[in-house]
């Protein structure tokens, strides 16, 4: 098999982008100056930098050994932070995926017609997050765990339309919580961190229950964690009942590595009808703990008969299967709620981007 890398010549380029003297001269002429000092013509003299010390470029192999020089000077230690960032094996596949240059350094796939690499391993990963926990709609994706499920709650806003509060347990990861606080300042969303019962360590379920039977306030959602902040697991059948028969909706926050293999139940089978939401953390799916970063926010949607609406109020795109013109088989943008592209100042969020090449190595390490 072979596994040489192929390299870009332009990149060993001493300038990577450039012009030549030739064609400065005939923009300057364009422009109707003499020289590029000329640019800056109208900004003030004592402004102006006098000049910056810089080394001689550097070579690619001397950039090489100069970096791999720093990188022998970390201390690697076990990681014990645990519940924000975990650390777990992952997949060989991850490393081969990462060598694939047109993923390395894809963006967001605004002309899919030119994407089709990212849009097909955005599709794989997509539907593999779908067979491991029901959910009919995964989007692909957002930042990490904690602004993902902001976005949850600001959708279920969305979705209930003139119910501005949302519930979320009190014992979910301490770091998502302060988040939540954060990004909830100075918007409309109010946001009511349910008590823990102190007796179990577990959710307090009178106090839901006493919150949604209360007329006055507007109740969009309950957030709550198949697996606390603590270790233990929620009774999500009965949260979900009890959440749904006051006609509010149920968002799921999952350790998806508890999905695999038969592992705790699907969220779309908690209680009779399922959890609505789903909020979840991929970044020990294909990436070590990395000082807080990057991480993978896996977001899913429920898309039934009953709810084939719901999915416009979400953030996010959505890759589906197409034909082109000529009849052959694609993948395309079915749906792109929020893309500042698309709405501008009506989008759903202030999510500009995805992580596509975090979604795409995930998708490789779930094969």
């Amino acid at each position: 098999m072979n596994t040489e890398i192929k390299v870009n010549k332009r990149e060993y380029y001493p300038h990577y982008i450039g012009i030549n003297s030739e064609d400065e001269t005939l923009m300057l002429k364009e422009l109707g100056l003499e020289t590029s000092k000329d640019l800056f013509n109208h900004i003030p003299s004592h402004l102006k930098h006098s000049g910056m010390k810089m080394s001689k470029g550097l070579s690619a192999a001397q950039i090489k050994t100069k970096v791999s020089g720093i990188a022998t000077k970390n201390k690697q230690v076990k990681s014990f932070i645990g519940d924000g960032l975990q650390q777990f094996k992952i997949s060989e596949a991850v490393a081969k995926v990462s060598t694939i240059r047109g993923l390395t350094t894809a963006y967001t796939p605004y002309q899919p017609e030119r994407s089709q690499g990212t849009l097909q391993t955005l599709w794989i990963y997509q539907n593999l997050i779908s067979k491991m926990t029901g959910f009919e709609a995964i989007n692909a994706s957002l930042y990490e765990r904690a602004t993902c499920l902001f976005e949850a709650l600001t959708c279920a806003t969305r979705i209930k339309k003139n119910h501005n509060i949302v519930l979320v347990a009190d014992n979910i990861y301490p770091g998502d919580k302060e988040v939540l606080i954060t990004q909830a300042k100075e918007t409309a969303l109010e946001i009511v961190f349910v008590k823990i019962d102190k007796t179990s360590g577990l959710v307090d379920h009178d106090e839901i229950a006493r919150l949604l039977s209360d007329k006055d306030l507007k109740i969009a959602a309950v957030a709550i964690p198949q697996i606390s902040t603590f270790g233990q697991v929620e009774d999500v059948d009965r949260l979900t009942d009890l959440i749904h028969a006051e006609g509010a909706l149920v968002i799921s926050l999952l350790n998806i590595h508890t999905m695999a293999n038969q592992g705790l139940k699907q969220p779309t089978k908690w209680g009779q009808k399922g959890a609505d939401i789903l909020v979840a953390e991929g970044q020990a799916l294909t990436i070590a703990p990395n000082y807080g970063g990057p991480g993978l926010g896996i977001f899913g949607i429920r898309y039934t008969p009953e709810n084939k609406t719901y999915i416009r109020s979400t953030a996010g795109r959505y890759i589906g299967k197409a034909k082109d013109e000529n009849g052959r088989d694609c993948k395309a943008i079915i749906l792109s709620t929020r893309e500042q592209h698309i709405r501008r100042e009506k989008a759903t969020s202030n999510i500009c981007s995805n992580q596509s090449f975090i979604a795409s190595a995930c998708g490789a390490a779930l094969l």
